[in-house]
């Protein structure tokens, strides 16, 4: 096998009716991609032209595969597509966000620099609705006590998966709505994986009104709750959780004040006058 066959690349996308922020996940994404690597989209049956304009593309670009059929959700749009990866790595990226400028470029060095690794990490940024920057985030290694206190260690998108890794853990759980990425980190956390780091973004995450996020908040709390209850497996870890599940009901009280540009500007002077 060539290098280019083990830094190959298998994109996720779980598509439903996700209106004009498509094109731009899509277009961030092709941009960098390989010849050997490939873009598996599972479409649940859109019905705002998504499926139309996905077989076109894919009839353009033999790089795009799209299976237009039911699911039952995004797990399930997720583990339909992880089972049609042809590639040795993986990377789940949600058709509302985007891979950044030089993300893919990033893995790929790190994947050729760390071949025995199942793990690669980046940075990613928050976006709103207009692609405008809230924030930029390190990305961590994945330990069970990082994912339970803190939340991701990382955004789907900026990390790459060594695709029998991700099928040796079980893929994406059908039963969860909204933080099925927390509960793979810990799962893969677990399962003490081979990690590297990207010292750099890799991906962006999109915050609008259509999101998850903006409008599951009372489900993200009590998933994410009873996640990492689920692995705090000591009792100084299961105080530390709680503590944690109050933090995230505050953070969503208070997200509106803290999402305008003002409320980030003043934020990055306090940080840098420490």
């Amino acid at each position: 096998m060539n290098s280019q066959e083990e830094q190959a690349l298998s994109v996720l996308i779980p598509v439903f009716n996700p209106g004009p922020y498509l094109d731009p996940a899509l277009g961030s994404v092709l941009d960098q991609l390989g010849d050997g690597d490939e873009l598996v989209i599972q479409d649940a049956g859109s019905t705002d032209g998504t499926t139309a304009a996905l077989l076109a593309a894919a009839e353009r670009d033999p790089r795009i595969r799209v299976v237009v059929e039911p699911d039952d959700g995004q797990s399930d749009g997720l583990n339909r597509c992880l089972a049609r990866a042809r590639n040795r790595w993986c990377v789940w990226l949600n058709a509302d966000d985007l891979v950044l400028d030089g993300g893919i470029a990033a893995l790929k060095r790190e994947i050729a620099a760390h071949p025995a690794v199942d793990l690669v990490i980046g940075g990613h940024r928050l976006l709103r609705a207009d692609g405008s920057t809230v924030d930029e985030f390190p990305g961590h290694l994945l330990t069970v006590e990082y994912c339970v206190v803190r939340g991701i260690a990382g955004f789907s998108g900026s990390i790459a998966m060594r695709t029998e890794f991700l099928r040796s853990v079980g893929g994406f759980r059908n039963d969860l709505n909204t933080v099925m990425d927390l509960e793979l980190q810990l799962r893969m956390a677990a399962a003490a994986p081979r990690q590297v780091l990207v010292d750099a973004p890799v991906g962006a995450l999109r915050l609008h009104d259509a999101s998850k996020s903006s409008n599951l908040g009372r489900q993200f709390v009590s998933e994410s709750h009873a996640v990492r209850q689920a692995y705090a497996k000591s009792a100084g870890l299961r105080v530390r959780a709680f503590g944690s599940t109050i933090l995230h009901v505050v953070l969503l009280v208070t997200w509106p004040v803290r999402l305008p540009p003002a409320y980030r500007r003043v934020r990055a002077a306090i940080r840098a006058m420490k």
